[in-house]
């Protein structure tokens, strides 16, 4: 039995971008500041941001795209219950998948990293990807969308047994 539901753990997630939407707007160098961001970075050896010191183009965009997906998430994980499960259960998978490829692309790529280094380094367009808050970004949101998608599973077998308990009441009262 899971302590959070997945529709909580995604209301919490799309407010915490919502959050994050706004610090980008106003201040990003609080975000860029964390302790956990640091952290990750330095066990990684990713560079750390350095252009982040106060609200730019770039980031305001950023906040645009954040606050776009925490409304369009909060929207989504208030369907019916049977709906949102089958949309969820095939949303996390994709977004799984986006967050390892940029997250695996961000430590594979760096300077000094497994194909950071020869022509593959030469030809990377991504290189302002690759720091620290990008990868710190990636790895939390694959570990809480993988929780997600573990809940949203377990979730979907209570609701199939839910729904086989009602035929079985009703075929009983005929």
């Amino acid at each position: 039995m899971a302590i959070f539901s997945g529709f909580t753990l995604i209301r919490t997630v799309s407010l915490f971008h919502l959050t994050a939407a706004y610090l980008f707007l106003t201040n990003p160098r609080m975000l860029a500041d964390q302790n956990v961001v640091f952290i990750l970075g330095e066990s990684m050896r990713l560079p750390h941001i350095t252009t982040m010191d106060k609200p730019s183009e770039a980031s305001a965009f950023l906040a645009l795209i954040l606050a776009f997906l925490g409304i369009s998430d909060l929207t989504a994980a208030s369907m019916e219950e049977g709906i949102a499960i089958q949309y969820w259960l095939a949303n996390v998978p994709v977004r799984l998948t986006f967050l390892f490829v940029v997250t695996g692309y961000v430590y594979l790529f760096k300077e000094n990293g497994v194909f950071g280094s020869g022509s593959a380094a030469k030809a990377s367009i991504g290189e302002p990807l690759q720091n620290s808050m990008v990868f710190s970004w990636g790895f939390m949101e694959i570990a809480v969308w993988f929780w997600i998608f573990t809940n949203l599973r377990e979730e979907r077998g209570k609701l199939a047994q839910r729904k086989i308990d009602a035929l079985k009441a009703e075929e009983n009262s005929l």
